[in-house]
């Protein structure tokens, strides 16, 4: 998964700063989940209290990301979306690597949101800022020409939704680059990378682990 690639997380922490002005919490890590809110791979120390309470996290981080006044039509997606992956994972509960997955996509989902809110309260123009922006952004763009391979996995009604908000946030990010507004930029290209992201924890539940593809 692709991380802030900026010294001394300068832009994790103007995000966490903006989610304080915006009275919303940021999507911080739980430390009974591990990194991310998220455990390791399969998963079989998953207790069922550990599953309420991961319900719990992501259900009260969802509350607070519904009560954005105007949002932008990619958050409201994105929340619509993490709300169904919620009761899926309900629905999973009996099973330990799709419970997790599920959780790392609506975990993912929220956290994407968390970067479209933030970059719409940034818009300074910071020079010192354009290298990391530009590899930062360099690495967004692999990951957004993911995104219809995942879509073609997880079987998802709304897959070619997820490319086409996961694409536009990019070219919001690439927009954002020229305008010299660097720390926008990574926000909306790793809220675009966040979203291929879900997608593959998505065809990871629906499939466990699919084939390798065949360069042709």
């Amino acid at each position: 998964m692709i991380r802030m690639l900026v010294p001394g997380q300068k832009m994790l922490m103007v995000v966490l700063a903006l989610a304080g002005v915006a009275a919303v919490p940021a999507m911080q890590s739980d430390p009974r989940f591990g990194q991310r809110g998220q455990r390791g791979s399969d998963n079989r120390e998953w207790t069922e209290r550990d599953k309420q309470e991961r319900l719990d996290f992501l259900a009260k981080m969802l509350s607070w990301r519904t009560k954005e006044v105007d949002p932008a039509p990619e958050h409201v997606f994105l929340i619509a979306r993490a709300a169904e992956l919620l009761e899926r994972m309900k629905q999973a509960r009996g099973n330990n690597f799709q419970f997790d997955r599920l959780g790392r996509a609506a975990d993912a989902l929220l956290r994407a949101g968390d970067r479209i809110l933030g970059a719409r309260k940034v818009a300074q123009i910071d020079e010192n800022d354009k290298r990391d922006a530009a590899l930062f952004l360099q690495r967004c763009y692999f990951r957004v020409q993911q995104a219809e391979y995942f879509s073609g996995l997880c079987g998802e009604r709304e897959s070619k939704q997820y490319v086409t908000y996961s694409r536009s946030l990019y070219q919001q990010a690439r927009s954002a680059y020229d305008a010299r507004q660097y720390d926008r930029a990574q926000m909306l290209g790793d809220a675009s990378s966040l979203l291929v992201s879900a997608l593959e924890n998505i065809a990871q539940a629906s499939l466990r682990i699919p084939d390798p593809p065949v360069i042709k």
